[in-house]
């Protein structure tokens, strides 16, 4: 509130308002200290003396309304005034020669002035000083009030510009933020409409071209499909459907990156187990996993709470890079009970990290790599949609070994462990030493206790959890 433009106007019209009576009350004070110098009463009773002794000498009228004018009065027309001034005072004024007299009435100075059946009635200009100054003090309040609610109203279309753009922000594209205003700041609506619709159409051509080329190349995917269905070789069949099976994936993974730069992309978060997740990153790296698998997880049982498919997104790019770049051409995942710990022994990275979330980056040392360079945008990317983050470290030991650990904060909701395999042997000796009868079938019966207690949640809670997992991987 108090960074709005509003607020600091606001401020600067009640400073102004308040300087501007201050020294109209400062100013009027110091009048009224000047004006209060001499007793009005003992004022105009001297006058009268004077004029009287001017009278005396001098028989001109003329000469002594001159006088009059020159001292501050002026002439007042009120014939009614006059006449109660007369009977008030009770002058006849039908007398020969002049006669001046000073008259207080209702707060107010006058000279009553006489000859020969005329009346003249002055009043001080002075006294009239103040009203005019009150009516100065007034008519300026109301300029500088005038001027505050002009210059508000004409900034009050930022706040309904402020909404349009919150409301493009989010995605809404139909906003409209023309406004009737010719100043600067209907200006700046004007522009920001026409840069709206610019965007909006950029967009929508982008989109239209990126969902044309993923249709068109559905259809030889689709048709390479077929064809491998065809082939009698088993092992060969079971290759190629997997190559366009993993064809076909990635134009649905192109597909939510598209979805989610452009905040169109609904999350839905479940829970599942790091196997699972693991298990379908093979699947979409195509490795082999009765070779050697290049993939250690050393936590399958931690459940996670997150969009699969985006998560699995992610992993899957973090685990093929690690498995690229690393010496031994193999990724080890750990877990801490909150973060997921993927790590490669391999070199550190030569930028920072955060020059690798940059979309097209390059590694200078590496201009002829292939790819484009938009693994760590996609990852970073949609990690921040879920409101997770990345960071990175690297770590050389006492015998040289190099390793980078790339951690995934606080993705695990619930944390299984997994009973050592001793236990079970000591169990197995345990049972066989106490009966000697029914061995075989009490070691295959242990055997089957064992494999069921071998990862074993730490609460009741999260073994109605692993079940309810179990049940939903098991329907899919």
């Amino acid at each position: 509130m108090k960074h709005s433009i509003f607020f600091k106007i606001t401020i600067l019209f009640l400073f102004a308002l308040g300087s501007f009576f201050a020294f109209s009350f400062y100013f009027l004070r110091f009048q009224a200290e000047r004006y209060a110098i001499d007793n009005e009463r003992q004022r105009y009773e001297r006058v009268s003396i004077i004029f009287n002794h001017i009278i005396s000498k001098e028989t001109n009228l003329d000469a002594i309304q001159i006088y009059l004018k020159e001292m501050g009065f002026i002439q007042v027309n009120d014939n009614n005034l006059k006449k109660n001034l007369l009977d008030t005072t009770k002058i006849l004024y039908d007398t020969q020669g002049i006669y001046l007299k000073s008259i207080e009435l209702n707060n107010d100075m006058y000279i009553l002035l006489t000859s020969e059946n005329e009346v003249f009635l002055y009043k001080d200009s002075l006294r009239n000083f103040y009203v005019n100054y009150y009516l100065i003090i007034l008519f300026g309040s109301m300029v500088l009030i005038f001027l505050f609610v002009l210059v508000i109203k004409s900034l009050l279309p930022m706040i309904y510009l402020r909404r349009q753009i919150r409301r493009f922000a989010k995605g809404d594209t139909s906003v409209e933020c023309e406004i009737p205003q010719k100043d600067e700041i209907g200006e700046l609506a004007s522009e920001f409409d026409k840069a709206i619709k610019r965007i909006s159409a950029l967009n929508s051509s982008r989109t239209l071209f990126l969902r044309s080329i993923m249709h068109e190349l559905k259809t030889p995917i689709t048709k390479g499909r077929i064809t491998a269905e065809m082939v009698r070789n088993k092992t060969q069949k079971l290759r190629l459907t997997s190559v366009f099976e993993r064809l076909n994936a990635l134009i649905d993974e192109f597909a939510k990156i598209e979805q989610l730069s452009s905040k169109n992309y609904n999350l839905k978060k479940t829970e599942f187990f790091l196997y699972d997740l693991i298990e379908n990153i093979q699947k979409m790296l195509l490795i082999d996993t009765s070779e050697n698998n290049p993939i250690q997880n050393h936590a399958p049982n931690e459940i996670i709470k997150a969009d699969f498919e985006l998560f699995c997104l992610s992993v899957k790019n973090l685990i093929d890079n690690g498995i690229k770049y690393s010496f031994d051409g193999k990724v080890d995942i750990q877990s801490n009970g909150r973060d997921i710990i993927i790590s490669n022994h391999g070199n550190a990275l030569k930028m920072e990290f955060e020059e690798y979330f940059k979309p097209y980056f390059k590694d200078s040392a590496k201009p002829n790599s292939q790819g484009f360079g938009l693994g760590m945008y996609i990852i970073k990317n949609t990690l921040d949609a879920q409101n997770f983050t990345i960071s990175y470290r690297h770590d050389e030991d006492s015998e040289g070994t190099k390793t980078n650990y790339f951690v995934i904060h606080n993705c695990i909701v619930e944390s299984f462990c997994n009973l050592p395999t001793n236990h079970a042997n000591h169990t197995n000796s345990a049972e066989s030493s106490t009966t000697s009868q029914n061995s075989d079938t009490d070691t295959a019966n242990m055997t089957k206790d064992t494999t069921k207690k071998a990862q074993k949640p730490k609460t009741q809670k999260s073994a109605q959890k692993a079940n309810s997992i179990q049940k939903n991987s098991i329907k899919e």
